[in-house]
């Protein structure tokens, strides 16, 4: 028997990459071919005796099948479409099969391609974290599905995986972070590129979130390609993931999203709160909350995700101040806690459209955003297929800084 540790997920899914291609499982006697001796050994759990062999090939296609049926809904469609396993799409080619479920789902090729990528992600780690087979164990005692497992991660994923996943960072993604700029009537001098001591960063609004992304996409994805730029450097329109760090005010790049979200900022004077307003909720305001003395107790952390018909995913990081812009970075990026907070999250939208809002504290110079299966959403809307964002959740009601509509 081999152990998980002699194995690695690399290996893992470099088989299943190759067992895609061609006619896939139509032709099960490529397992043989798209999995080495040592990786075969460790799907079976050691329950074969001679390598090669019919038995081996049927107890590999039982291991798949059941490791596929624990996907959750999205993906294990994605990952039949991509083995030759839905008998009225068959083809016999990877590029054929995809390109039908895009027809299918009347969405772009491209974007059935990265969906499909980090389906196989989460099957390959679905397949080495799956405890001993016995070829005889029930549909019934296998991992939980569909509704009960509406994650768009592999139930044994690990928390760095379940991030990577949600963040869309596999692969050679190209990620894109375009961060509000201060005005520049507000800019330091150096911040200008015919200053001697010229610093580019020193136009940026939102640094804190910019260095805090950066350094934890780094630390999840390394071989992911990360570019950040001011709204008045970007033109690009193709990158895998675009993140906009800060809010309207500041952001030109976020002002492009208005249109299609259900929520606005309220622009006010320098100095003043811009509290969000959400037009749908009989108008809804809210703003952050202050002490007597004017010190900040909270802000509001508004986190909203997008796919473009293209492809891309995009991530709109808000709030009514930088408090809430870094707070909604931390919420769903924050190790564990984030990994927490995403689950819940997929579970409650699936792969929809969604804005979050959430609050966003400050103790001392901690950025305190809460774990959101412990203390629920303010608000959460979500959308599909381009139709009106719905209410998914509205706890608004709880929250001191509610303000006339």
């Amino acid at each position: 028997m081999v152990s998980s540790a002699a194995l690695s997920v690399e290996e893992v899914k470099d088989g299943l990459k190759r067992l895609r291609q061609g006619h896939g499982l139509a032709r099960p006697t490529a397992l043989l071919a798209a999995f080495p001796d040592h990786v075969r050994a460790h799907l079976a759990r050691g329950g074969v005796s001679e390598p090669g062999s019919v038995d081996e090939i049927r107890k590999l296609v039982s291991v798949l099948r059941r490791a596929i049926d624990d996907l959750a809904d999205d993906e294990r469609l994605h990952v039949e479409f991509d083995f030759n396993l839905v008998p009225e799409h068959r083809y016999p080619t990877l590029t054929e099969r995809q390109e039908s479920l895009a027809r299918l789902r009347k969405c772009a090729a491209k974007t059935v391609r990265r969906h499909a990528d980090r389906a196989l992600d989460t099957l390959a780690y679905v397949l080495l974290s799956a405890g001993p087979s016995t070829g005889s164990q029930d549909r019934s005692t296998a991992a939980p599905s569909g509704g009960n497992q509406a994650r768009a991660v592999g139930p044994s994923a690990p928390w760095w995986e379940d991030l990577r996943v949600f963040w869309r960072l596999s692969g050679e993604a190209r990620v894109d972070i375009v961060c509000s700029e201060i005005p520049e009537n507000e800019r330091p001098e150096y911040a200008s590129p015919t200053d001697r001591n010229y610093l580019r960063y020193a136009k940026f609004a939102d640094l804190d979130t910019l260095m805090y992304l950066r350094t934890r996409f780094a630390q999840l994805a390394p071989m992911v390609t990360i570019r950040d730029f001011a709204p008045s450097e970007y033109y690009d329109t193709h990158a895998d993931v675009l993140v906009v760090v800060g809010g309207p005010p500041w952001n030109a790049t976020y002002r492009e999203f208005l249109p299609q979200l259900p929520f606005y900022f309220e622009p006010h004077p320098l100095g003043e709160d811009d509290p969000l307003v959400v037009p749908e909720l009989n108008g809804l305001t809210l703003g952050p909350r202050w002490t007597e003395r004017q010190e900040l107790l909270e802000d509001l952390a508004v986190f909203t995700r997008l796919t473009l018909a293209q492809g891309t995913t995009v991530f709109l990081l808000g709030g009514c101040l930088t408090l809430g812009v870094l707070g909604a970075a931390r919420c769903l990026l924050e190790a564990e806690r984030g990994a927490r907070s995403v689950g819940y999250i997929t579970e409650q939208v699936g792969e929809d459209d969604f804005v979050l809002v959430t609050e966003a504290r400050r103790l001392g110079g901690i950025t305190d955003v809460a774990d959101l299966t412990m203390v629920n959403p303010l608000l959460l809307l979500a959308r599909r297929n381009n139709n009106p964002f719905r209410v998914a959740i509205d706890n608004t009601d709880r929250y001191l800084g509610l303000r006339p509509a």
